[in-house]
Formats: C-alpha cells, sequence, structure tokens
C-alpha cells in the first residue's frame, strides 16, 4: 500500500522541531494511521478507490481534492497522534524508557497527553470538513457510503446526543 505521507512530511507539517528523526516515524505507523483514522471516514469503498489510484498515482480529479484538501493533512496530524507517546517513550531491551535529549527538558506525562489530544483535535477537525465537503457533492463520490461514515454515527443515552 502506498503511505498518503512520508515521515519527513508529517515532521515538516505537525512536529514544532523539524530537527525530530524521521526514523521516529515507522512505515507500518503511518498505514496504522491510514486505516484506523482515514479509511472509516471515507469509508471502504471510497477508501480502496483512493489507495487504488494513489498507488497508481492516477487521483480522479475529485479524489485528488480531498486527497490534498484533507487527507494529507489530517494524516499529519493523526500521524503525530499516534507515535507521539513511542517518541516520548521508548521501548527497547532495557524495558520502557523515557526519552531525554543532551539539551532538552522531560515533558511531563500531562504534556505528552496534551499533545497527542491537540493532534488528534486538529486532524479530527479536517476530517469532519473533509465529510462536509463530501456531503455537499456526493454525486461526485457514488462510492462513498454515509451510512458508514463513522463521524455520521450519533448515538442518544439518557436524552442526551453523542
Amino acid at each position: 500500500m502506498a503511505q498518503f505521507v512520508t515521515a519527513q512530511q508529517v515532521i515538516d507539517n505537525s512536529f514544532s522541531s523539524t530537527n525530530t528523526d524521521p526514523n521516529f516515524i515507522k512505515t507500518t505507523s503511518i498505514e496504522q494511521t491510514q486505516l484506523k483514522h482515514i479509511k472509516p471516514v471515507l469509508t471502504e469503498e471510497l477508501y480502496d478507490l483512493i489507495v487504488t489510484e494513489n498507488n497508481a498515482s492516477s487521483l480522479s480529479a475529485v479524489n485528488q481534492t480531498i486527497f490534498d484538501t484533507y487527507i494529507v493533512p489530517a494524516m499529519y496530524w493523526f500521524v503525530k497522534h499516534d507515535v507521539i507517546l513511542d517518541i516520548a517513550i521508548k521501548s527497547n531491551s532495557k524495558g520502557v524508557n523515557r526519552s531525554f535529549g543532551n539539551f532538552s527538558e522531560q515533558g511531563t506525562n500531562t504534556d505528552v497527553s496534551h499533545t497527542m489530544e491537540v493532534a488528534f483535535s486538529n486532524g479530527l477537525k479536517i476530517l469532519e470538513r473533509m465529510t462536509e465537503y463530501i456531503h455537499d457533492n456526493e454525486s461526485d463520490y457514488p462510492t462513498y457510503n454515509r451510512g458508514e461514515n463513522v463521524l455520521n454515527d450519533v448515538s442518544y443515552r439518557g436524552g442526551i446526543i453523542y
């Protein structure tokens, strides 16, 4: 599967320090982010179509629009969200250790959590705008299934809309 973004693009577009080592962001992490965050919103058929077109480097004009405007920017933030904990806390042959550079001060668990929340929120807002765009242009996306989009899943509990 062709990745929607590269590690360097994620760093350049969502990390405050562009000196972050791209090796911290694994190919498998990017692929899992696509499956975990993008596919449930695009729905299976549209996601598969975009993956196929992207793999062939031949996105249709309408798919190129949502790819460039929404999918890629959302991926920057969701990949950051998904890898930031592993960057902050290393797992290795000595167990689990906090990362610590020569000229930096460790962030607290609250700092890491807040960074993850902000990254997730940024990605989610972009996907919400993409969903609105697709709904406004639904005839351009015949493989999109509105009922499968997890952002359209509304539930009621105790009279409260979730």
